[in-house]
């Protein structure tokens, strides 16, 4: 069972169980997290279902206090 919360908009503070997100168009102005994941697969996964021509996918990790980072 894939451990994923999807959502629409990028929530001011991540789910608690989330670990690594699942980022659109990531370092640009349209950037936002498509799918909160609990472990890292999880969300390598969801990232490599997602890719597509013209759109930028990228797994970054969600820190303490909800910023993301790519350094795992």
């Amino acid at each position: 069972m894939e451990k994923v919360m999807r959502t629409t908009q990028r929530a001011k503070n991540p789910p608690p169980c989330a670990r690594y997100a699942v980022v659109l168009n990531p370092g640009t102005l349209f950037q936002r997290v498509d799918v909160y994941a609990l472990t890292l697969l999880d969300a390598e996964r969801w990232a490599a279902e997602t890719r597509e021509p013209g759109l930028e996918v990228d797994v970054m990790r969600v820190l303490p206090h909800g910023q993301l980072t790519t350094e795992y």
